[in-house]
């Protein structure tokens, strides 16, 4: 019991610093930061991808009056996805759009206009106060990944298989150092839980963000991910090499941390 307990709390452990590793180093991490005017914090957050059918709001938090906020923005071509645009020397200023923002107690608030499914947008927000100007974030422009809008269920079982499956394939490798391991059965459910993430969930969200129903019939490589496709095919094959080579307890390891590292590195 205390070396099950010992095995489990170490597989939640590692699953946890996957996914916090996954979120800090993919392309999806949102740009937050903090500025300081008159010694007022001026907070902001801006994601990087965002599933709905109404605009993205983008909102700015600080205590700091008689201060004017506008929101730029502009969508970026499907041949240009160079976001990097200087505003202060007014490069590129001709394709940017700009409007003012509203204050509401504590909180600053601009709309970004809807977009099309896969749709990318850049944004960000100039401060003037005290005759000054200051650009959130400071460097260069967010772009924003516009999607259609997913059911909040459809997203929570979406996540439930994707870490379930993570768990059980790392659970699956710490079995071997059990006394008398049971890799069978936690591969089989492993490869259960992948087989309904990849072939079942990842496509219906896909579906949804899409906004492809009643509307367009998508192609199967727009329903599926090389992530997901990835730790499907790794979990099959191993399987049947678990099942072929039985004692075998390289194998499961090495399914285990390939199953991290697809998680870790693929994020499409």
């Amino acid at each position: 019991m205390k070396q099950n307990f010992i095995l489990w709390l170490a597989t939640i452990i590692i699953v946890f610093l996957a996914g916090y590793m996954n979120s800090t180093t993919g392309p999806y991490y949102p740009v937050s930061g903090t500025i300081g005017l008159d010694g007022q914090p001026v907070t902001f957050k801006i994601d990087k991808i965002y599933r709905g059918n109404d605009g993205y709001v983008v909102n700015i938090s600080t205590d700091v009056k008689n201060i004017n906020a506008f929101l730029i923005w502009r969508i970026i071509p499907e041949n240009n996805n160079n976001n990097i645009v200087n505003l202060r020397e007014g490069k590129n200023s001709v394709n940017w759009q700009k409007a003012k923002m509203n204050y509401s107690g504590k909180i600053i608030t601009g709309k970004l206009p809807a977009g099309k499914p896969g749709e990318k947008i850049s944004c960000r927000v100039e401060l003037d106060y005290n005759g000054k100007q200051y650009y959130l974030p400071a460097d260069k422009a967010v772009t924003i990944e516009l999607w259609g809008k997913v059911n909040p269920e459809i997203l929570q079982l979406y996540y439930f298989l994707l870490f379930g499956g993570l768990i059980l394939g790392v659970r699956t490798g710490l079995e071997v150092f059990k006394d008398k391991p049971k890799i069978g059965i936690y591969t089989i459910f492993t490869v259960i839980f992948f087989f309904l993430y990849s072939v079942c969930l990842v496509p219906l969200v896909k579906t949804y963000e899409l906004n492809a129903i009643n509307h367009i019939i998508p192609s199967l490589s727009q329903l599926i991910t090389a992530q997901s496709f990835s730790l499907l095919i790794l979990w099959i094959v191993g399987m049947g090499l678990i099942f072929n080579i039985k004692g075998n307890k390289i194998i499961p390891l090495i399914l285990s941390g390939l199953t991290l590292i697809i998680y870790i590195t693929i994020h499409f």
